[in-house]
């Protein structure tokens, strides 16, 4: 009896590997759908371990957002004799470990005895004709943004708005708006998309 339950749990565990590997292929071939269900099945795994390790709600869910972009572009450097959950969880553990190393940095930098207050200091001619070039450069590349892309953008960074409340508002499922956030940002980062 057993050897039958073992060999059963077995058959199982193989054919659940099967299907992440084909659900695997079909997001490395940018299908949609798949690379929403490996977000999905995957998300509170990665999501929990970025807590545990930063200890900060807030910044939580945003280097969730930024693991899984880094999976989706890096996905076909995925080889299926490593496991996938291992993979994942070293982007995840990578990427904040990369982040608090620089909120670790940015914080001795304003130490107590270091800090300016920079309040009354006004910014430069040349430093507003920057920043002036620089909200220019992203509203021409908002603008090129599908219709879909721009509203996630707006609601989540200008509006500050939950995934789950956007999820709501939007009438989407919380993978979608999570894969089309991270798509949105992939499309705004892409330097011939600025063009």
């Amino acid at each position: 009896m057993k050897i039958q339950v073992s060999l059963l749990r077995h058959k199982i565990s193989m054919k659940t590997k099967i299907n992440l590997q084909e659900l695997i292929e079909d997001a490395k071939a940018y299908k949609q759908q798949a690379q929403s269900k490996l977000v999905n099945i995957f998300w509170l795994d990665v999501r929990n371990y970025i807590l545990f390790l930063s200890k900060d709600e807030h910044v939580t869910e945003e280097l969730t957002i930024e693991t899984f972009t880094k999976v989706l572009r890096k996905l076909s450097l995925y080889k299926a004799d490593f496991d996938f959950r291992t993979w994942l969880l070293s982007i995840a553990h990578n990427t904040t470990v990369d982040f608090l190393r620089k909120k670790n940095k940015d914080k001795g930098l304003f130490s107590e005895e270091k800090y300016v207050d920079f309040q009354d200091v006004e910014p430069s001619p040349e430093q507003i004709f920057i920043d002036r070039q620089d909200e220019e450069k992203l509203e021409k590349r908002l603008k090129k943004l599908p219709e879909n892309y721009r509203k996630l953008i707006q609601l989540r960074y200008l509006d500050g708005k939950k995934l789950k409340d956007i999820a709501a508002e939007m009438e989407l499922s919380l993978a979608n708006v999570k894969v089309s956030l991270m798509r949105a940002k992939k499309l705004l980062a892409e330097k011939e998309f600025g063009k």
